[in-house]
């Protein structure tokens, strides 16, 4: 276990010091930033600060089984605050429509699990890219602080560890990931079957003629080691895609067996493309993001592109194949 030990007093001495706090996710959260703020959010509220949650975009309501989820964003009007935690990004640009909290800030924390951080307002910086999620990171932190980890904390984070190891399946997935689990379940009885049902399992029955367009629409190259997805700009519109329910879908372009990378790409706007790129295994497939300016894990990466598909597709397997073999 690596220990915080340059950045524990000082993240202590920030929060024992401020009243009003900002807790930030990126934008589009998934679950380890929602578990993560939230677990933040209850621990500060507990020693009686004023918190406010923020991440833009798209909320699930899959994790409104955690009360505190259903209060993001609701707090949009104030105008100061002590001390702004931001969590699970380290790049400014994905605070999104919350970018604005940088400059109502007296001080910024910023703990992340991303490689090559760029948030250059930050008074304490934490980046520990060796960790399968910031949940991690966030119960490490707690533990060096003697935090009580409530029912609520223990939902959270492992909401958080649970949601981005794809249920302890993706080879970010660590001993110590395990430990921690294992120890969010020894203190508190977590309902592990309602968080893993919710994220891993269910699905909205409206959704079943789009799961059959993308498993009809797939196509494979590399023989058949990758899987291209497409969902057009007339697809998109026709169902009213948003992130959650397009998420949703990520998974049936990396599961056919033989399938070791996939590309799932949506046209979000005419020419305007977003782009997901899965691996098993190996593949680096953050490197390939970063070429078209995106950036993420080494199996799990992202990006936005603007210009043509067939350009796009192109750039794409031009470096998946110097990478597949």
């Amino acid at each position: 276990m690596i220990k915080l030990e340059t950045e524990i007093e000082q993240i202590k001495n920030l929060i024992n010091g401020a009243k009003t706090i900002a807790v930030v996710g990126h934008h589009n959260p998934d679950g380890d930033c929602i578990g993560c703020c939230v677990a933040m959010a209850e621990w500060l509220e507990g020693k009686g600060k004023d918190v406010a949650i923020f991440a833009d975009g798209d909320l699930s309501e899959k994790f409104f089984y955690m009360e505190k989820a259903r209060t993001f964003n609701i707090h949009a009007d104030k105008e100061h605050f002590d001390l702004l935690i931001v969590l699970d990004l380290s790049d400014i640009d994905r605070l999104g429509a919350w970018c604005g909290l940088v400059d109502k800030a007296d001080k910024i924390i910023v703990i992340d699990h991303h490689v090559k951080p760029n948030f250059k307002p930050a008074d304490v910086l934490v980046d520990m890219p060796q960790f399968a999620s910031t949940g991690e990171i966030i119960y490490q932190l707690f533990e060096l602080l003697k935090v009580k980890i409530t029912l609520e904390i223990a939902t959270a984070l492992y909401t958080s560890i649970a949601c981005d190891t794809g249920c302890f399946l993706f080879s970010n997935t660590t001993a110590y990931t395990h430990h921690v689990a294992e120890a969010l379940m020894q203190k508190q009885k977590i309902d592990i079957e309602t968080i893993n049902f919710k994220n891993f399992r269910a699905y909205n029955r409206a959704n079943i003629p789009l799961i059959d367009y993308v498993l009809k629409n797939m196509e494979f190259e590399f023989d058949g080691r990758l899987s291209i997805t497409v969902l057009p700009y007339k697809v998109v519109k026709k169902w009213g895609l948003n992130y959650e329910s397009r998420h949703g879908l990520f998974k049936y372009a990396t599961d056919a067996n033989g399938v070791i990378c996939s590309i799932f790409i949506t046209e979000l706007e005419k020419g305007e493309f977003n782009i997901s790129l899965r691996s098993l295994g190996k593949i680096d497939v953050a490197k390939i993001a970063q070429k078209i300016n995106g950036g993420g894990h080494r199996n799990a990466s992202g990006a936005t592109f603007k210009g043509s598909q067939k350009q796009l597709i192109k750039i794409l397997l031009t470096e998946f194949a110097k990478v597949i073999d």
